[in-house]
């Protein structure tokens, strides 16, 4: 931790995330209730929604981008100055209540967030030139842990903000100065993040797919495509974690220990809190653990988590589910980017990062719509039971023997 703290370029990093975080979420929360005031407020919220996830699918061409972008640094800082100005222009528009500027508003915000993974993707080289490969976990398990919490902390500065002030304009002021700040940061810092420069012949999409294969294999001793396909599975049921939590609740009315809003309220604290001690814990005993194991136990708590709400409906079960649940998340990226930062050529890791968010992402309407569609259309029971089955697939993914690597 004192190495990161005295690390130039680490600070001057999670200082830009932490500002650009609060703009990010602040804003997301500001947009859904502004499409919540329209008329036809059903359908312009799940506009939103979409959008809002939507980016995440050209993680793998962002990361592309990124990996052949020369001078890195100078992007970077500019890709702040960039959104702080869009979401000046989405200030001056959102002051008007129309159905056609919301729409410009969205795509504005959609453009925002695409040059956001853009950036993320210029961050990878420069942290692993910048950080020493013993450090890099724990850099990225605390710039994590942070992010988890300015993102809530951006969202109740944006519901405080509407509940003072009502102004969606000052809002979108409010964001443009987050992301000018975090700018202004990476200025600041500029020297810091300076790395060699060379330059890559772009390798083709068949050359590309065989060094992110052997890199994915290198840095988590697992089938690589099968390390894709359990991240898909976990994270499909995690999508709509929230979702089933909230109608089991629902479902459950008077037979909740305590009220249901501070049911909610506990189950979501706990799987905060869980995520950010998984995520800042990356040293000593704890940098040992394996992403494989993380990722069994994961499973193994979420299996929990669904067998209990199957039979024995127990409260405390579901809080020590999501605690290790949460844990186990905050530790699985870290190590497994860390894994990847050590063993990926430069020129592929914005690609490799954009890849496992491309994968991610498209996991999301399996778990957010099919097991949510299965728990209210059919029944709850067997909600669970896809959910059991979608853990255990992401298990068996991570035994699946390798095959020879391609050169």
């Amino acid at each position: 931790m004192k190495n990161l703290i005295k690390n130039p370029a680490f600070m001057t990093l999670t200082g830009a995330n932490f500002f650009e975080t609060i703009g990010t979420s602040l804003f997301n929360i500001i947009l859904l209730t502004y499409a919540r005031s329209f008329a036809n407020a059903s359908i312009m919220v799940s506009i939103v929604s979409v959008a809002t996830v939507m980016p995440g699918v050209l993680g793998i061409v962002t990361g592309q981008i990124a990996d052949r972008t020369s001078n890195k640094r100078v992007w970077l800082a500019s890709t702040k100055f960039i959104q702080a100005g869009l979401y000046l222009l989405l200030a001056q528009l959102i002051a008007q209540k129309q159905v056609f500027l919301l729409m410009i508003i969205i795509l504005i915000n959609i453009f925002s967030d695409i040059i956001g993974m853009y950036s993320n993707g210029l961050r990878m080289p420069i942290i692993q030139t910048k950080i020493d490969r013993e450090s890099q976990e724990e850099a990225l398990g605390i710039t994590q842990g942070i992010l988890t919490i300015m993102q809530t902390v951006g969202q109740a500065i944006g519901v405080s903000l509407l509940a003072l002030t009502n102004d969606y304009q000052l809002a979108g002021y409010i964001n443009a100065l987050t992301f000018l700040v975090a700018g202004i940061i990476l200025i600041f810092g500029y020297d810091s993040l300076k790395v060699e420069q060379i330059k890559h012949k772009s390798p083709s999409i068949h050359k590309l797919l065989g060094q992110m294969k052997q890199a994915l294999e290198k840095g988590s001793d697992t089938n690589a495509w099968a390390l894709l396909g359990s991240i898909f599975f976990i994270n499909a049921v995690g999508s709509s974690l929230d979702a089933v939590i909230n109608l089991y609740l629902v479902d459950q009315g008077n037979k909740l220990p305590l009220p249901f809003s501070v049911s909610v309220l506990i189950i979501n604290t706990v799987l905060v809190a869980g995520t950010i001690l998984g995520s800042i814990l990356h040293s000593g005993w704890f940098k040992n653990l394996s992403f494989r194991s993380v990722m069994i136990t994961c499973v193994v708590a979420l299996g929990l988590f669904y067998i209990n709400l199957l039979s024995l409906k127990s409260f405390m079960i579901i809080i020590i589910s999501m605690v290790i649940g949460g844990f186990c998340m905050g530790q699985a990226n870290p190590k497994l980017t860390a894994a990847l930062l050590k063993t990926a050529d430069e020129e592929i890791i914005g690609s490799l990062t954009g890849l496992m968010n491309t994968v991610s992402i498209i996991s999301m309407p399996l778990g957010t719509i099919g097991i949510v569609l299965i728990y209210n259309l059919i029944n709850p029971a067997l909600a669970y039971i896809v959910s059991m089955i979608l853990l255990a697939l992401s298990a068996v993914c991570l035994f699946l023997p390798k095959k020879g690597n391609e050169n």
